[in-house]
Formats: C-alpha cells, structure tokens, sequence
C-alpha cells in the first residue's frame, strides 16, 4: 500500500477509501480532492465525544459529490428491487467500463471472517465492483476490496446474498461511477474559487487537545475502548493535516505550510500509534503522550492562523493531465 493510502485510510471510511483508490489507480490526480480535507476539530470532537460515534461514522465536508464532478466523474445511485433488477443493472454498467460499488453484508463475503476481521453478524462494508464474466453456466464479477486487500473473480451469488441478505436501507442502493474526460480550464477556476470559500469558512477552538490531555490522566474502567477511542481521534487529524498537506505541495503553493502540516501529522501520528499499543497492553506513558500533545496544540494552532490570515493568499499552480503525463498549465 502507498503511503497515500496509508492516510487515506487514518481518515476517510471505507467507500471514500475505496472511491479514492480507484481514481488513483485510473490516474486522476486524487491529491485535488483533498483541497479541504484539512478540517476542523471541532467536528472531530463534536463526532466523537459529544455524539459518541464511532470514528468510521465520520463522513466530514471532503471528497463530497459535488467535488469529484470538478473531475467529471459521474456518480448515480439505483435502488434495486430484485435479483433481476441486479444482473441486469450490473452486467450493463460493467460492460460499458463502469464501476460499481455496493454495500455487503460481511457475512457472505468470503474474504471476511467473523470473529476475526468483525464482531457483529451482519454488519456492512463497501466493496467495489469491476469487471463481469458470463459464462453457460455461471455469472462472475471481480470484486475488489482495500481492507482485508483482496481482488478476485466471485460468484454472482455471494454478491446476491451479501446485498439482499443485508440492511435494506443500505445494501438496496448500487452506486455506479463513471469517468469522464475533464476539462482543465473549467476545473481550475471552480477549483480556486472552492478553495478560496473553504479557507473563510475556517473555524477551531482547538479544544480537543486539551480534553485528550485530560483522557491521558484518567484511570479508564475499560482501558481496550478507551484508548480505542483515543486512537481513532489522533488517525482523523494525523491523516486529515497529511492530506492536505499533498494537496499544497500537489499545486505547489506553499513549502513552509507542508512542512508544518507534516510535522503536525507526523506528532498525531506517533500518539495514535502509542494508544494502539495502550489497546493491548493497557497503559500509556502519560508524561510523553501528555508532552506530545502540547506540542501538537501549538503547531496546530501555528497552522491555523497562517492558512486563515491574509498573507496566505496562495497562487495554486494546478497540475492537468495531457497525454497521460501531468503538465503545469
């Protein structure tokens, strides 16, 4: 797995995951997606410690519909009533070099196991589609997961029952994604002009790093969900500053606030690591992780008055793909 997706995963759920996988394996510039994906902890801890949702419930304002469409890729929802409604719509899609994404119930994927890769019977994923092959007797379509990673051919069965055998709020609905060519010019104004709102809708209290200074104190009843919960909240900002940050240096617009949103996630990083482990062994080193976490309060805030000030008025110097090679336009 490239690092990229590496942070990709700290911090969007798995059909984002999943989505942003697949423009990258098509070569769409995918670091255009994350011109926003800097967000704001207040909505982190708003998520996790005021709703006490989990942390892959967290859906956040990036990678949002109306931003893929500024790389003309088309997305389109179908409900579907019946098996038939099924092959038909997917045997359609695929043949025209479409993708399809699904909602499963992990029961009957056979690259999950339950006990070990999931706890609750029926519980739901995204998986994605890719390719069909029709044969006398049997359908297959290739199914594609990044989480357990595995990429096989399946019988149309397994995709029946993991759809019609789930939650009918979730798995009756069949996403399709089709990829267009886009147009540069078109894609770089609204790009900057969608930049340029995000930046003034900017808020933070920064809060959240003085209640998880507070949480490396406690004496947790259940340490596992305790630092569980911990971790989760350092994979958002660790992955949310990283991919910014290649964002900016995707447009080149500013080296000085790479490097500091590096350093950022690289702190975030580190203290996620250090409540994984407290997942297993219980204990933390609260004298470090307490350290850590003024640090990273500080570049945290360091970064926030340099994007939201008036002298951070980058000129984005937007890559665009011709020929299969990215050029500066």
């Amino acid at each position: 797995m490239s690092e990229l997706m590496t942070y990709v995963q700290y911090f969007y759920e798995c059909r984002k995951t999943q989505l942003i996988l697949l423009f990258h394996e098509q070569n769409i510039p995918v670091e255009l997606l994350f011109y926003n994906s800097y967000e704001s902890t207040q909505l982190f801890y708003d998520h996790l410690f005021v709703q006490n949702k989990d942390r892959w419930a967290y859906d956040g304002y990036s990678i949002t519909r109306e931003d893929i469409m500024l790389l003309n890729i088309h997305m389109e929802e179908h409900y579907i009533e019946t098996k038939e409604e099924l092959d038909l719509l997917l045997q359609e899609r695929l043949g025209e070099n479409q993708f399809v994404y699904i909602w499963a119930n992990l029961d009957y994927l056979p690259h999950w196991i339950f006990g070990k890769d999931y706890l609750i019977e029926g519980s739901l994923h995204s998986v994605l589609l890719k390719d069909c092959q029709i044969t006398e007797d049997k359908t297959l379509y290739l199914l594609q997961d990044n989480y357990p990673k595995y990429c096989d051919y399946v019988d149309s069965s397994c995709i029946k029952n993991a759809i019609f055998m789930g939650d009918r709020e979730w798995t009756r609905i069949v996403t399709t994604v089709h990829l267009d060519p886009w147009n540069f010019q078109e894609m770089q104004k609204a790009l900057q002009q969608k930049f340029a709102a995000w930046r003034q809708s900017l808020v933070d209290d920064f809060r959240i790093y003085d209640h998880i200074h507070h949480m490396i104190y406690q004496e947790p009843a259940d340490p596992r969900a305790f630092y569980k919960k911990l971790e989760h909240t350092l994979s958002l900002i660790s992955g949310s500053r990283y991919l910014f940050s290649r964002f900016l240096e995707f447009v080149n617009a500013s080296e000085e606030m790479v490097r500091r949103l590096d350093e950022c996630s690289q702190i975030a990083e580190r203290m996620k690591n250090a409540f994984t482990k407290a997942t297993f062994r219980g204990k933390i080193n609260r004298k470090k992780l307490s350290k850590l976490c003024d640090e990273l309060k500080h570049k945290e805030i360091e970064c926030f008055q340099i994007l939201t000030s008036d002298a951070f008025d980058p000129s984005l110097s937007i890559p665009s793909l011709t020929s299969g090679r990215l050029v500066l336009k």
